[in-house]
């Protein structure tokens, strides 16, 4: 009986260790650093007063990522992405009551952003594991156009105007967010992640607006 006890006790010891691995696991990562690349799909659109009136706009984010391991159940997500937003709106007008003029505005805006995220690693083997993620991003606009294309029976015209530029009509350059997501990583080198970003900054002075993002991404660690 007595050497039955033991049994027992030792069998909970160990899936008590097995599980305090799965869940956290304080011990020393395998690597300090781990550098990558990634490749997403962006669907962004604009948020706050009037955003209903506007479509979101479809493109791609890729860039370099930088995991800095402190353990091998955390660490801090960052790197530098080349990210693709804006915003789009349809409207028609009558022109001398006779004919019907199309129009459509687009907005198409592009940052550098490095985003700061603290990791959560839920590792199920010893070389996949799940991250969950959040944290803060900072962006600067690095191009920025806004166009109107006015097209009727017999013409098509277009203009458009540079929004990061001298005359920006109050467009704000440097953003900032909030990012919340997660992330699988097989073998340590293939990864698919998801996330989402909450603008905090406006869009435009005199416009209560936000940039927001949905992201469908995959990648590769070195």
């Amino acid at each position: 009986m007595r050497s039955k006890i033991i049994a027992i006790l030792v069998m909970f010891t160990a899936l008590g260790a097995s599980a305090q691995s799965l869940f956290w696991d304080s011990s020393d990562p395998d690597k300090a650093v781990t550098l990558g690349s990634r490749l997403g799909w962006n669907f962004a659109s604009m948020a706050g007063k009037g955003s209903g009136m506007y479509d979101g706009r479809k493109a791609i984010a890729l860039g370099a990522a930088v995991d800095v391991n402190l353990i091998k159940s955390f660490s801090i997500n960052t790197g530098l992405y080349f990210t693709m937003k804006g915003a789009s709106v349809d409207f028609e007008r009558q022109v001398d009551d006779m004919m019907g003029m199309k129009a459509k505005g687009t907005m198409a805006v592009n940052f550098l952003e490095v985003p700061v995220y603290a990791s959560y690693h839920l590792r199920f083997t010893p070389d996949s594991d799940l991250q969950i993620f959040a944290g803060p991003y900072f962006g600067v606009g690095v191009y920025g156009k806004a166009g109107v294309k006015m097209r009727d029976m017999e013409n098509y015209e277009q203009d458009k105007v540079n929004l990061f530029g001298k005359n920006n009509l109050g467009f704000n350059r440097w953003q900032a967010g909030i990012g919340l997501g997660m992330s699988y990583t097989h073998e340590n080198r293939y990864v698919v992640g998801w996330q989402y970003q909450w603008g905090v900054s406006d869009v435009a002075e005199l416009m209560d607006n936000q940039w927001n993002c949905f992201q469908l991404s995959i990648g590769y660690n070195f």
